[in-house]
């Protein structure tokens, strides 16, 4: 006999989200309510109410990216409540998991963001601030471009890794 899977709810996924980043937010954040009349209003797909359901602690790039951009969003906003807390900096992992620029160079350099974005020696505003903005300039179109300027943008890359590699062994954070 075949099984069917379990339809999950907004509140299983709003409870498996408010379980999941409670040892990142702040204690007397509660996302619950919030986050299940965002589920509900802004009408979730059910692969992201499933994921968001089951996750377990350190998912929550893995199934936001289930997401519509704007409804990813919306949510990291209320989880992040908008501090440069252990929250926010998951919030800004999430995002840069879900980030892909297409030019190699880049690609590379905003993996070394997330990479960089663990070590704890860093000051958490400024692991926050990189990755914010890291995802916020990265996560432009640049399926458009021409040969030269793709060129250019991975030069800038290349020199903005190495740069982000100086950095993170002046904290420690690299051998």
């Amino acid at each position: 006999m075949a099984t069917t899977p379990e339809t999950h709810t907004c509140a299983d996924a709003a409870l498996g989200l408010e379980n999941a980043t409670r040892g990142v937010r702040a204690p007397d954040h509660d996302v619950f309510d919030t986050l299940r009349a965002r589920c509900a209003s802004e009408t979730w797909p059910s692969s992201a109410v499933d994921c968001f359901a089951t996750m377990a602690e350190g998912d929550l790039g893995r199934c936001s990216v289930a997401l519509p951009d704007k409804h990813r969003e919306s949510l990291f906003a209320v989880l992040s409540g908008g501090e440069p807390t252990r929250a926010g900096l998951e919030i800004t992992r999430a995002r840069l998991a879900s980030l892909q620029v297409g030019v190699s160079e880049c690609d590379q350099f905003v993996r070394a963001v997330a990479t960089t974005l663990t070590c704890e020696a860093m000051p958490l505003d400024t692991r926050v601030q990189l990755g914010n903005e890291t995802a916020d300039f990265w996560s432009l179109p640049t399926d458009r471009l021409s040969a030269a300027d793709r060129q250019r943008i991975a030069s800038a890359c290349g020199e903005s890794l190495a740069s982000l590699q100086q950095q993170a062994v002046g904290y420690g954070c690299m051998p």
